[in-house]
């Protein structure tokens, strides 16, 4: 049997980096035709013990100090999974050489520079996806389905919740907690997952009214201008329903939290991710029946393994990953067939959303969203 492969440039070799390393290796084992797999060639990174650590751990061909040299293979997909300071030029670089790019949300650190970098890149013609990963789970896709064939009715109402514990044991932060290199906090970070999942399950986020808080300090005071550790936010989706968005990343008791859940005039769903591979739904008279995903006939089916043969097993958090990067590969080898991947204009999207929901808490109003074309 003939496999496609694809060769792999990467920038980023932190805990992403080594999430997508490990998802595109992974990619080459799933049973969809035609066959593609990921050669990883070429990886960057400032710190020379993460990039060899990778190297050794993944099986990265060549490792480099600077995203530039990446570009000098031969490349057929570069991933982006550096902080969001490091988006903007490796990305264009790789799309004006020619290179299908692939990116870590949120696209940027602010939605002008999303709009700049998502224009810059539609206008070389190659294909671009920003990694909304949560698309790539059964359930949501599921959901999805449910939502699209009427069977929930029309949809009132989303809510979700997203919780993390992101402070180091002696309460040291990350890039990420700093304004200057990433933008937004928990609203950019955590927030703008369940943001895509409102737009790809329900529709566009219209108007939005918010409160965010910040108590971290950094104790090293390297970083002085720490961003938001919570925000609340609520909003009007353009076919009318409500939603609610909340998320912190200094909830200490929650390791990861992530949860939905969706009201239609015909019935509700709701999932959580602590339980991945189960979609609850409710009917009105009765009361919730929780359906397991992972069975005969699930979006997925078949996928790793022939369906049903040893029965339906549940997939996991590295499972997910290796979908989305499966169809990536599949897009920069031209043999795709339906994605339903975020593209650079979801990812601009979501930044101007997130944008607006910062602005509405510092204005202390509700503010539409306005997208620019």
């Amino acid at each position: 049997m003939t496999k496609t492969t694809v060769r792999v440039g990467q920038v980023g070799a932190g805990f992403i980096g080594q999430m997508h390393s490990l998802a595109f290796n992974n990619a080459g084992f799933s049973q969809r035709q035609p066959s593609i797999a990921a050669n990883l060639v070429a990886l960057a990174d400032r710190s020379v013990e993460a990039r060899e650590a990778a190297a050794s751990r993944y099986g990265w061909s060549a490792t480099y100090g600077d995203w530039t040299d990446v570009l000098k293979q031969d490349l057929g997909l570069f991933i982006n999974a550096g902080p969001n300071d490091l988006h903007f030029d490796p990305t264009i670089g790789a799309a004006q050489a020619g290179i299908p790019v692939f990116c870590e949300k949120p696209l940027a650190s602010s939605a002008g520079v999303a709009h700049e970098l998502w224009k810059a890149v539609a206008a070389t013609g190659v294909e671009h996806r920003c990694a909304f990963m949560h698309r790539f789970i059964p359930a949501v896709q599921y959901a999805r389905e449910l939502i699209a064939s009427g069977e929930l009715g029309e949809i009132r109402h989303f809510r979700s919740r997203f919780l993390m514990d992101m402070v180091g044991p002696d309460g040291e932060i990350t890039w990420r907690f700093d304004r200057g290199r990433s933008g937004a906090g928990a609203i950019g970070d955590l927030g703008s997952h369940h943001i895509d999942l409102a737009r790809f399950l329900v529709g566009e986020v219209t108007e939005v009214s918010a409160l965010t808080q910040t108590w971290t300090v950094d104790p090293s005071n390297r970083i002085t201008d720490v961003n938001d550790d919570s925000f609340i936010a609520i909003g009007r989706l353009a076919n009318g329903a409500t939603a609610s968005f909340e998320a912190s990343r200094v909830a200490a008791a929650h390791a990861l939290s992530g949860e939905f859940e969706i009201d239609g005039t015909k019935g509700s769903i709701s999932w959580k991710m602590e339980r991945l591979n189960e979609l609850v739904i409710r009917r009105p008279g009765g009361g919730p029946s929780t359906q397991m995903v992972t069975r005969s006939g699930d979006p997925l089916e078949g996928f790793w393994l022939p369906g049903g043969v040893q029965g339906s097993h549940p997939v996991g958090w590295n499972e997910c990953f290796a979908h989305q990067a499966h169809d990536m590969l599949a897009l920069a080898a031209g043999t795709s067939t339906g994605s339903v991947a975020a593209t650079f204009e979801d990812g601009y999207r979501v930044a101007e959303i997130v944008d607006t929901i910062e602005e509405a808490a510092h204005e202390r109003k509700m503010l539409p969203v306005v997208f620019k074309s």
